[in-house]
């Protein structure tokens, strides 16, 4: 067996920079779900989530052109398997090959197209991801971790990714062994939370395989929980009353859809696994606490079908995702204690059957054969016999020499805090080398060895965000030092202020936080901005006061804050700006003044996506219905996930056409009348396939999104 370095080159983009504006947690919300019939009490407690985006930024800036990408690559290979690690992607895992067979048993996407899928906008589909920290996609899925080889009691080399979450302040590890003789991969998480205060954690491994159009799931339980809109029910498969047909096929699905299984009390492992067409199967097996499984589609529909093209390459990127977590469902939030650990273990192989023995029978007996033969390849004894091993090996020490690939400086600068500062101490197995820190931890360096935050220029970005109530108790401290109290550091305590909140109660919990207390936050944060504000006047500080007056329902306030802003040369340094404003104006009918705003843009920030797409909304409602057939050709690359921007687009486009063309005049072309023009262009002009994101359909209406 062996574990080397490797480069992979492949077609595609990376993320070019992140958006500098920072999207507060209240923008994002938080997650209620209804409840249809009853759930177990089990899972019924914890129902509830928050996705946290600070201090990260989001990755929104990527292209749709295909060029060479070459990326650093950890292999893992003995003579059964070969498994390929992208730690420039979040340690991904982008292919494990079953070399007996010559088949691929997850999905090998052969280009890195990155979509707005996940909690900072770009996610790639393909392999098997580790989703930690916040609901969503991981803040690491575009992003560097970790990675060191080290060698077990025994002289077995295994690799080791990680690195340390900064929203939460907690640090995760995934162990990866593949024993020279084994025919399974095996992968050991521990997540650790360091600190004195509780947290809330979420982790789901998620597994993309191969969709061939019959493809099988199948799980140690039927017991499910079926997520439809935002509500949820408990069935038991292979028939559920919000989805017609047999759901063990996931092509049976008529729009996007998923399911959680549940575990039968008491159980030590769970197995889940997918069976195609001629039979070959993927599986995976873990133990306690990862019992919990998923099954995603796209569904069986356009909108399906173009999701999957759109991330990959043709029908070669079709797949559904199988999961495995530590809650009920990722609408679940989870406790982590403070001082603290959860880990497991959980292995991926492959296998074959004969197609009938898995398609023919009903699920019942085809759970039964596959569970046997999982049984075979691993048993419970075994996987718990290595569990204990793997968790003996998570303890060995990670040495600056060990590492074959570098992330963030944020873990140092963690280090730096502690040791001036105190606090509960980062894992001593896991190494985050001075050498890391960098030009995003140099003015959060500074505050720790000089005691005050460096001013940046006033026409500066700033380096980067941070909001933890360590860090804000220090940034307070500074504001009464000589030089302390700068534009620069009341923008950022506005920032820490604003986004504080309880993190140490789960999110149903924490949504009731008493409204004076996050009143008095919110008061705290918008002193501090107006300070900063009154101190240097400020494009950053004016758009979080407009944020800020937004969420409170004062548009106007917010439309004069963002008017200000825009008299400011620093608006036109990062399309970020134009992008929210001209959404915001559009959402409040104010059309006019968009498009003179649009006008007065720099030709490289009307080419930005966002842009582009607001500049189209507005020129539909002023009918400047001419060259909006181009917007229409062009691939738009920041699309996000539920998103029917493209096709709502499209329906009224063609409606306002319909009515020019019968001589309505264009300032006519309102309320019902334009409403009965969209029923018909709904009905008689399907979008074309290219802008069709929509993941749902009204069953009466082939072209309608439901609501």
């Amino acid at each position: 067996m062996s574990v080397t370095v490797e480069t992979m080159t492949i077609p595609g983009s990376l993320p070019e920079g992140t958006n500098p504006l920072p999207r507060f947690r209240r923008q994002n919300g938080f997650g209620t779900y209804k409840i249809k019939g009853e759930l177990p009490p089990e899972t019924a407690e914890g129902l509830g989530s928050c996705t946290l985006t600070l201090p990260y930024r989001m990755q929104d800036r990527y292209r749709r052109e295909n060029r060479p990408v070459t990326l650093k690559t950890v292999v893992m290979e003995n003579r059964y398997l070969r498994a390929v690690f992208t730690p420039q992607l979040g340690g991904k895992l982008w292919a494990l090959t079953d070399k007996e067979r010559g088949r691929e048993l997850i999905l090998n996407n052969p280009v890195l197209r990155p979509g707005n899928l996940g909690i900072r906008n770009a996610w790639t589909s393909g392999g098997i991801e580790w989703n930690f920290g916040s609901l969503g996609h991981t803040y690491f899925t575009c992003d560097n971790v970790f990675a060191a080889i080290l060698k077990d009691s025994e002289g077995r080399a295994f690799l080791r990714i990680y690195e340390f979450e900064r929203a939460k302040e907690c640090v995760w590890q995934a162990d990866f062994h593949l024993p020279e003789d084994s025919r399974r991969l095996f992968c050991h998480v521990r997540l650790t939370n360091p600190g004195d205060e509780d947290r809330t954690t979420y982790w789901w491994t998620n597994i993309a395989v191969p969709d061939d159009g019959g493809t099988r799931v199948l799980c140690s339980s039927r017991n499910v929980i079926a997520l439809s809109g935002n509500a949820l029910s408990f069935e038991r498969l292979p028939f559920l009353s919000v989805m017609p047909g047999d759901m063990s096929y996931p092509h049976n699905a008529t729009r996007s859809f998923d399911y959680f299984f549940q575990p039968d009390a008491g159980v030590r492992t769970e197995w889940e696994g997918t069976v195609d067409k001629a039979g070959f199967a993927f599986y995976d097996r873990s133990t306690a606490p990862l019992l919990y499984h998923k099954m995603f589609c796209w569904g069986n529909h356009r909108g399906g079908a173009r999701w999957q093209e759109f991330l990959s390459e043709g029908t070669k990127g079709n797949y559904i995702e199988i999961q495995a977590g530590i809650a009920p469902s990722q609408m679940h939030d989870k406790l982590f204690p403070a001082r603290s650990s959860f880990e497991w273990t959980q292995c991926y192989g492959g296998t074959q059957f004969r197609p009938e023995q898995i398609h023919g029978p009903d699920l019942e007996d085809a759970d039964r054969t596959f569970g046997e033969a999982v049984d075979a390849l691993i048993s419970e004894p075994e996987l718990l016999a290595a569990d204990l091993r793997f968790r003996e090996a998570a303890d060995i020490p990670v040495h600056e020499e060990d590492i074959v690939h570098s992330a963030s400086g944020w873990g140092a600068l963690e280090l730096r805090r502690e040791k001036l500062f105190g606090g509960a101490g980062l894992p001593e197995n896991l190494c985050f080398p001075e050498s890391t820190l960098g030009p995003e931890q140099q003015p959060w360096l500074a505050l720790l060895e000089d005691g005050v935050l460096p001013e940046d220029r006033p026409d500066a970005i700033p380096a980067s965000w941070l909001t933890s109530p360590r860090w804000r108790t220090i940034l307070e401290a500074s504001l009464a030092r000589p030089g302390g109290r700068t534009a620069t550091s009341l923008l950022h305590y506005g920032n820490m202020l604003f986004e504080h909140w309880d993190m140490e109660h789960i999110a149903s919990v924490a949504s009731g936080w008493p409204a004076a207390e996050r009143d008095r936050f919110e008061k705290l944060a918008e002193a501090a901005w107006l300070e900063s504000d009154a101190l240097r006047p400020s494009v950053w500080a004016k758009r979080n006061l407009a944020i800020l007056e937004e969420l409170r329902g004062n548009k106007d306030r917010a439309e004069m804050y963002y008017d200000a802003l825009f008299e400011l040369p620093a608006s036109r340094a990062d399309f970020a700006f134009a992008a929210e404003y001209l959404s915001r104006l559009n959402s409040r009918g104010k059309y006019e003044k968009a498009w003179a705003l649009l006008e007065s843009l720099p030709e490289e920030i009307r080419r930005a996506d966002r842009v582009t797409l607001s500049a189209a909304v507005c020129a539909l409602r002023l009918n400047k219905l001419d060259g909006l057939d181009a917007v229409f050709a062009q691939e738009h690359a920041d699309i996000r996930e539920g998103e029917n921007s493209l096709t709502d687009l499209w329906f009224e486009y063609n409606a306002r056409k319909l009515g020019l063309a019968r001589g309505i005049a264009p300032d006519e072309l309102t309320g019902e009348t334009l409403a009965a023009l969209k029923e018909e262009a709904e009905e008689n002009c399907p979008p074309p396939h290219a802008i069709d994101f929509r993941m749902s359909y009204d069953k009466k209406r082939q072209y309608r999104a439901t609501e």
